[in-house]
């Protein structure tokens, strides 16, 4: 039945002009102490006033957690732990704790129980937000793709600890007769499994494309679903012990109505205000928003929490429908400034200081036994499923990580005053624990004990005629894909030797980042839901799949990273040694503008770059893209036999040889001609300039001979094998010294496209003598820098090649065959 109050006025009592209460006034005056105009000028305290205290509280509050995350992040533990603790922090442990308030009476003035109220209000507003966006970060489609084995994971890792850690309260714990339902929420607490901070600790530990992160992210999305049902079901039992099937078949019954009725009602009205391509209006952005905490309303009229129409709502609406500027401005108001107070509020209420030893004891067993339900259950499946040990205990303490929903669930569970404050300062403590131990766990199960191994087929020059070309692309941008699609295009994919691309998407990790919630399934999929987020996904498809399309013989897979800056060169190398990568091509960190000139797209991208070439175990190339992605798609309907041009310029060196094989399969390419300038020494000219004033220079030479030696070698057999094809031309030029190198290279001037040089890594010869020392992008070699200034002609594009041979000590770097 429903309550005959529901809706009715309430009875408001009567106050003076001095907020007295007082009967029989007519007359009803409310104290406006929200802010005040008169500052400390004035007699009257600012800090009596609401908004100043809410501002210095909310100051504080973030003060905290921005030092808590800037302290973990060395250790690489979850926002979740920085932000939990910077909570238990500000709250009655320390800043707000009576000590705090007697020896730092602005604490006690800021922090006093009678000024929280609006924290409290604004914290479970960003929570309610937060949890909104949880469901909307979630992908169901995942559900379909998901196997029995993370079926399995999932369900038991939700199941058992439940019924594990209602066992805990009821035996171990003794309390009143009125705190006896609150096993049901120390078993929810146990049972969850924090999705977005298993995501974030895979993506830091490299492990978020591999089979266990696959498996444990389905695992993860099916035990937080299961969670949620847990969760809604002890909400009913312990919101009214009298209807607790009214309220579990209104929440079923919302959930319905949601699907059913809310869902296509707001794709339509989306759809029909908002064109393609278009951002949201300002009209529909305020509906989403009050929907969800309409949403939220409904379902806490219907006896369970608010946070479940919050999160229903997110769930409906299809992932990446919003977008990722909309989910990101959200994300940065709701859970970076809002939600810190609802953590900064637990710790108002979590007195870990009146904690006796018993009770810490009590802490350290409830932790203890609370690691082994989830990691008994998934051993014993993954047994099922002839997993290894290692693989099943690994996956027992992932499952073992925690997020907001079991801190919001503990916290519902005292609201509704089923638990006292012992029960809920044990069960925090435990849920803190579990989510810092879960990362260095993983870290020590997964460390890497060794470099990137040598493998087959890492060298260009290695590479057997008929063996299939693996090419790992990285893009950072959109705008570098058309030089990319350009060069594979005239790698000459064929019958005889096919190419296998790995396009891989390169993306910043940031505190919430929607893609890492439904990277689920094959690594073509992830990619998909991942540049669906930043806008990029049509452009991506649209460039590879034309590839593909034309050239039958080149297969693309498209794959995401998301990583730090400063550790994205592990995702790529560690791609590389997995898919058995040959060439890893790199966009240069600088674009082409409309006035010809470089300007750099983001700094990162140059440090990114040089950590890959410092650490990649096979070849290397970094296109400088001037036009070259729109030179021949311009040019194949005009009749010309040779539409794109290219010059290899050879100085001699393991990286000139390895460009040399790379320039070679192009010009199979029947469209591209070739044109390969070999320097040569002269050595009467350059010994007579030359002052041998010390034995480092005789090493030096020595050095050189035998490299010289390696380089005829490979060009006597370059010249055999290409002798009778007209459209490649081998010129010799004479050289003593870099001067007159950079001239004969400037003569060249506007008649190549593309200019095909090595980096020049570790090899010294006269023929660069000086370069060096002003190179402004030493990651292009001299000649590759040389190419790139304004004062030479020509706007040719540019590949550099770095071969990273010492890393294979199986490869020779004498005789090598290139064809």
């Amino acid at each position: 039945m429903v309550n005959p109050n529901f809706l009715k006025t309430p009875e408001i009592p009567s106050y003076n002009v001095r907020g007295k209460q007082v009967a029989g006034v007519d007359k009803l005056c409310y104290m406006t102490d929200t802010v005040t105009d008169n500052g400390i000028w004035e007699e009257i305290n600012p800090l009596d006033s609401k908004l100043p205290i809410f501002i210095f509280q909310l100051a504080i509050v973030l003060f905290v957690t921005r030092l808590c995350l800037l302290l973990l992040k060395p250790l690489r533990q979850p926002h979740f732990a920085a932000e939990l603790l910077a909570g238990i922090l500000v709250g009655s442990t320390a800043i707000a704790s009576e000590f705090a308030r007697e020896h730092i009476p602005a604490f006690g003035a800021i922090f006093a129980a009678s000024r929280i109220m609006m924290m409290e209000t604004v914290g479970n507003l960003g929570l309610i937000y937060h949890v909104f966006l949880l469901g909307l970060e979630m992908d169901l489609r995942a559900l379909t793709s998901v196997g029995p084995k993370a079926l399995g994971i999932g369900i038991a890792g939700a199941i058992f600890p439940f019924v594990i850690g209602a066992s805990l309260y009821t035996f171990i714990a003794d309390y009143p007769e009125s705190f006896r339902w609150g096993f049901l929420y120390w078993g929810v607490a146990l049972s969850v499994t924090g999705l977005p901070v298993i995501a974030e600790i895979f993506a830091k530990l490299k492990l978020l494309h591999s089979e266990i992160g696959r498996i444990a992210m389905s695992s993860a999305l099916v035990n937080d679903l299961s969670s949620w049902f847990l969760l809604v079901v002890s909400l009913s039992i312990t919101s009214s012990y009298s209807s607790t099937y009214l309220s579990l078949f209104s929440a079923i019954v919302f959930i319905i109505f949601s699907i059913f009725a809310i869902r296509p009602a707001l794709l339509w009205v989306i759809r029909r205000r908002t064109r393609d391509g278009e951002e949201f209006s300002e009209a529909i952005v305020c509906a989403i928003l009050a929907m969800v905490l309409a949403c939220g309303l409904v379902t806490d009229i219907c006896g369970v929490s608010s946070m479940l129409g919050a999160f229903v709502f997110g769930l409906i609406i299809p992932p990446d429908f919003l977008g990722h500027r909309f989910v990101l401005m959200l994300q940065g108001f709701a859970s970076d400034l809002l939600l810190p107070l609802y953590y900064a509020s637990l710790g108002m209420r979590t007195h870990l200081g009146g904690l006796n030893k018993e009770d810490v004891l009590m802490m350290v067993l409830v932790s203890f036994f609370s690691f082994i339900p989830k990691i008994v259950s998934t051993i014993a499946v993954s047994y099922l499923y002839r997993m290894s040990l290692r693989e099943g205990f690994t996956l027992g303490v992932l499952m073992n990580t925690k997020g907001l929903v079991a801190v919001m669930a503990m916290s519902l569970g005292r609201d509704h005053t089923v638990m006292n404050e012992d029960g809920f300062a044990i069960m925090l403590f435990t849920i803190f624990f579990m989510s810092i131990a879960t990362s260095p766990i993983v870290n020590f199960l997964y460390r890497r004990t060794k470099r990137f191994l040598p493998s087959q087929h890492r060298v260009l020059q290695d590479l057997k005629p008929d063996a299939e070309l693996r090419i790992l692309t990285c893009i950072h941008e959109v705008q570098t894909v058309a030089g990319i699609t350009a060069l594979l295009d005239i790698s000459h994919a064929s019958r005889r030797s096919p190419i296998c691309v790995f396009a891989l998407q390169l993306m910043q990790l940031k505190k919430h980042t929607t893609a890492l919630l439904i990277v689920h399934g094959s690594s073509r999929t992830s990619s998909e839901s991942v540049s669906k987020v930043g806008g990029q996904i049509d452009q991506l498809i649209a460039a590879f799949n034309n590839l593909e399309h034309q050239n039958p013989m080149v297969s693309v897979q498209l794959l995401t990273a998301i990583s730090p800056y400063g550790t994205m060169h592990e995702d790529v190398c560690s791609l590389a040694e997995e898919k058995q990568v040959t060439l890893i091509i790199l966009p240069f960190h600088k674009r082409q503008t409309i006035h010809n000139n470089m300007e750099e797209m983001n700094p990162a991208y140059k440090d990114v770059n040089n950590n890959i070439l410092a650490t990649a175990p096979c070849t290397v190339g970094i296109l400088v893209d001037r036009g070259f992605g729109t030179l021949l798609p311009t040019k194949k309907d005009e009749g010309i036999s040779r539409s794109c041009r290219i010059a290899m310029i050879f100085i001699g060196g393991p990286d000139d040889r390895e460009a040399l094989a790379y320039a070679l399969r192009m010009a199979r390419h029947p469209k591209v001609s070739l044109t390969v300038l070999r320097f040569i020494l002269d050595e009467s000219r350059a010994i007579a300039g030359s002052t041998q004033n010390d034995d480092a220079d005789f090493s030096v030479i020595m050095g050189a001979e035998a490299e010289k030696q390696a380089d005829d070698l490979l060009v006597n057999e370059f010249r055999h094998k290409v002798q009778n094809d007209g459209s490649i031309v081998y010129i010799e030029e004479m050289s003593s010294n870099g001067a007159e190198t950079v001239k004969i290279i400037a003569t060249l001037g506007q008649d190549f496209d593309l200019y095909v040089v090595g980096r020049g890594l570790g090899f010294f010869s006269p023929l660069k003598g000086g370069l060096d020392e002003w190179s402004d992008c030493p990651e292009l070699g001299s000649i590759g820098d040389l190419l790139l200034t304004s004062d030479f002609s020509s706007s040719a594009s540019i590949f550099v090649v770095q071969q990273h041979a010492w890393l294979n000590p199986g490869s020779s770097t004498q005789g090598n065959s290139i064809l």
